[in-house]
């Protein structure tokens, strides 16, 4: 299953609504996200088990620049 459709479920699973931002986005087609599908998952699952009246999910990525060694690209999951 790829990680649109687990996005898919997750919105179904808890009627919430997830944001997705353009780095976001832009890092799962191409390949730089560092976080695994399944940590993609636990984070948002984590949000909403931690802010239950929140329906609105932002999906955003934490990013190195060019200064650092080791390129990485975290999501970042917050509440809206």
């Amino acid at each position: 299953m790829s990680i649109f459709e687990k996005l898919i479920g997750i919105q179904q699973k808890y009627q919430v609504r997830l944001h997705e931002g353009e780095n976001f986005k832009q890092a799962l087609y191409n390949g730089r996200m560092t976080d695994s599908n399944d940590c993609i998952i636990d984070k948002i699952e984590l949000v909403i088990k931690h802010y239950p009246d929140h329906k609105d999910i932002l999906l955003s990525t934490y990013e190195s620049d060019d200064s650092s060694e080791i390129p990485f690209c975290y999501a970042v999951v917050v509440p809206h």
